[in-house]
């Protein structure tokens, strides 16, 4: 049996990267840095480029992600600056309104030449979108209330010459928005509820998922699965967030993992702590409660990182996809540039071997 998947890396658009540490390597949050990693990605036959939005970061010693690039700017830049990659930038539904997304998205659709997808983000954190005056007291079912409105606009405008909209969040009169763009995006999102899948799945073409451990990633990637066929979705995908920390053998991918747990932030990751524990709604935002679960374990990153040789990633990373039924694979590595390239070569082979298909694998071989 084989199983094909697409692969994606989640680029490091915050300094620091996606470990919270003093220890780890301190990725500078600049275009360059950026394109240079998706530049090696699309030379590696990765199918998309993934970046975050954040604008706000936690300080502490290594200021973790106090410097952070803006998502859809950069993807527009990386558009021009690749030819095959998926751009796939990333908005929050309460920071922009759609009819602005909408038009934007289209003009990155045309310098990418089709290329661009969309993540959208329903709530987040409180602390995060409050400092601009932007963060809304709603409660979980009202935000992707809210998001589903968003999307609903952001899709007419696409489609449609003119449009009225007079609905509880956004109004629009006789608005309209050209260019078009020649296809609809890709959308994305990593809503982990139920109420969460049920949106995605009505909405978007794809979820966004992390797992806390193995068992929680093939919970999380049947339950999806499972909803999507309930709803009539047999062409909804499913892609998983994985963090990869690399070593020629898994006792020096697990010195690296020790290295950077020794410098830990602390500060940075109480600070995450606070401000994702500000949501009145916390209780179903499964992704504010697995930072906030990161940092009372005072890890550097989350605990479900597959650490060990490419062999024994390649094995674990199978295991994951076939028994989840995932249909991506996302990656976060320490370094973006030799340890992508590690994953993007000697980890693809292991996972072609174990019946894992990449069109990574075929673009290097043929």
């Amino acid at each position: 049996m084989t199983v094909p998947v697409e692969l994606g890396v989640f680029l490091p658009v915050g300094n620091g990267g996606w470990i919270t540490s003093t220890t780890s390597p301190q990725l500078p949050a600049t275009y360059e840095y950026n394109k240079e990693v998706a530049v090696l990605a699309e030379n590696l036959g990765f199918d998309f480029a993934l970046s975050m939005s954040k604008w706000r970061g936690y300080g502490g010693p290594s200021q973790h992600w106090d410097i952070t690039l803006e998502s859809l700017t950069t993807m527009a830049g990386l558009a021009e600056a690749t030819s095959r990659i998926g751009v796939w930038g990333t908005v929050h539904t309460m920071v922009f309104h759609p009819a602005v997304v909408a038009k934007m998205a289209a003009v990155i659709d045309q310098i990418s030449n089709g290329r661009f997808g969309l993540n959208i983000v329903a709530g987040s954190n409180p602390v995060d979108q409050g400092q601009m005056g932007l963060w809304r007291e709603l409660d979980h079912e009202a935000r992707y209330a809210l998001a589903e409105e968003w999307i609903t606009v952001a899709k007419r405008l696409w489609t449609e010459e003119r449009v009225d909209h007079d609905g509880t969040y956004f109004k629009l009169t006789d608005c309209m928005s050209n260019p078009k763009p020649r296809v609809q995006p890709p959308i994305i999102c990593a809503g982990a509820s139920d109420r969460g899948f049920r949106f995605t799945i009505k909405n978007c073409t794809g979820s966004f998922m992390l797992g806390s451990n193995r068992d929680d990633f093939v919970k999380t990637g049947l339950r999806a699965k499972e909803l999507a066929a309930e709803a009539g979705r047999p062409d909804f995908k499913t892609y998983g967030l994985f963090t990869i920390v690399p070593g020629a053998t898994d006792r020096e991918a697990q010195e690296r993992v020790d290295h950077y747990n020794a410098g830990v932030d602390g500060e940075a990751l109480d600070n995450q702590t606070k401000e994702y524990s500000s949501d009145p709604s916390l209780k179903q935002n499964t992704m504010a409660n697995r930072f906030i679960s990161q940092g009372e374990q005072r890890n550097s990153m989350t605990p479900a990182a597959i650490v060990g040789s490419p062999e024994t990633i390649a094995a674990k990373l199978a295991d994951i996809v076939i028994h989840a039924k995932l249909d991506g694979i996302t990656v976060i590595v320490p370094d973006f540039i030799a340890d992508l390239e590690i994953v993007g070569t000697t980890v693809v082979e292991g996972l072609h071997d174990a019946g894992v298909q990449t069109n990574a694998y075929f673009h290097q071989h043929g």
